[in-house]
């Protein structure tokens, strides 16, 4: 089981759900088909997940010197993860066809999305931390909201935040990632330079938080306190927990949608 959790990272999953759970809540409408999106968008990324560590069991196991998880192991022999590959496919276009054919468009798009992530993307300069910024940003934009939308400045809060925390992903596994011939940012810059695009990047995402959070002054506090954090964990090049500093952030913004 625990196996499990770890392989779909279920504390990302249990993000984005909330996320939608939140934003469902600010424009009341929990019917059917929304709730019915959030299991499905939870399927897509929990099956994203564990195809993605199938398809880096060697990087992982062999350059990042990860413990060996069982269960992607024993699916990643004997084709084991193209039968629950097409399962969860089918599973999802099923569940897709009872809501509508918006949804089966979804999910086709997603699931290839996904699986040229896992196949390719991630391993392109920008090009795989800007698909998963889109697909987390693209999450609150699944629903029926009725005349109703996800803000603006919402999607890029979102997007600002995952594109960064997903740049700094890059630098955590950039030795096991240049082993294996990928073509990352952080590959690709020296450690200057690529500290510089993140304050950048870090500086958009405090304009997006301040604006957002104007009217609670006292998280805006928090938030800018993760931030110190964050860099001060990118200058002594802690890259995991600049990583899980951003994470904290990317959650003051997720429990906000359903308040402000």
């Amino acid at each position: 089981m625990l196996d499990f959790i770890k392989a779909i990272r279920f504390a990302n999953v249990i993000l984005v759900a909330l996320a939608q759970i939140f934003l469902l809540h600010k424009h009341s409408n929990f019917s059917l088909e929304n709730i019915t999106l959030i299991l499905l968008t939870s399927l897509w990324i929990s099956w994203g997940n564990i195809d993605n560590d199938i398809q880096d069991v060697e990087l992982d196991t062999l350059y990042k010197k990860k413990v060996e998880n069982k269960l992607i192991c024993w699916l990643s022999k004997n084709s084991r993860d193209l039968y629950l590959e097409r399962i969860c496919l089918l599973l999802s276009l099923g569940i897709s066809l009872f809501i509508g054919m918006k949804a089966v468009l979804l999910t086709i798009f997603a699931w290839s999305a996904l699986k040229f992530y896992n196949l390719y993307l991630k391993k392109l300069c920008l090009i795989g931390n800007l698909m998963i910024a889109l697909l987390c940003m693209a999450s609150l934009h699944v629903f029926n909201l009725g005349n109703g939308i996800p803000s603006v400045l919402l999607s890029c809060l979102i997007f600002t935040a995952t594109f960064l925390r997903e740049v700094v992903k890059d630098k955590e596994d950039e030795i096991a990632d240049k082993a294996c011939g990928y073509n990352t940012l952080a590959i690709k810059c020296n450690s200057s330079t690529f500290k510089i695009i993140l304050f950048g990047l870090g500086l958009g995402l405090n304009y997006f938080a301040y604006i957002y959070m104007n009217s609670y002054y006292y998280v805006f506090v928090g938030f800018l306190l993760l931030q110190l954090f964050q860099w001060y964990f990118i200058l002594v090049d802690k890259w995991k927990n600049a990583s899980l500093m951003i994470k904290m952030q990317i959650l003051i913004g997720v429990i906000l949608i359903g308040v402000t």
